[in-house]
């Protein structure tokens, strides 16, 4: 018993019969063209799109450094309860990642200076990582 394989899929256009092939002629007696099939290359921001390993982790630690300092901003607007561990090791960790910008502006309201320079080094710390992960990935 023979068994008859389906078609994997169905075809766009019709089969050439091996003397159409060989003479170049086709169904409608017109003159053969040449097809030429120029294959594309990707564009040149594509090639570059992946990231590998290490690129990812500085992307990764990029914006944990961004995260922590805005979590920090957060905590301090809402009035969180410094005495709570969790609002203490993410204030600690704000101050160490924001202590090249202690005092890069100074303002009357401690609260406003320190969103204005946790917000400069989130932002610095995010951009820093986004160009060494770009450089990296080459």
């Amino acid at each position: 018993m023979e068994k008859t394989r389906a078609p994997l899929r169905e075809r766009l256009w019709p089969r050439r019969t091996t003397a159409e092939a060989e003479s170049g002629a086709t169904t409608t007696g017109e003159t053969p063209t040449r097809t030429v099939v120029v294959e594309r290359r990707p564009r040149r921001l594509q090639r570059r799109r992946k990231h590998n390993p290490v690129s990812a982790m500085v992307m990764a630690a990029g914006w944990a450094a961004a995260l922590i300092l805005a979590l920090g901003m957060l905590l301090t607007w809402g009035d969180a309860n410094p005495g709570n561990t969790i609002v203490d090791a993410t204030l600690d960790a704000g101050r160490w990642l924001a202590t090249p910008f202690h005092d890069a502006f100074t303002r009357p309201n401690p609260e406003h200076q320190l969103y204005l320079n946790w917000g400069i080094a989130a932002v610095v710390y995010y951009a820093m990582a986004r160009v060494v992960s770009w450089l990296i990935r080459f």
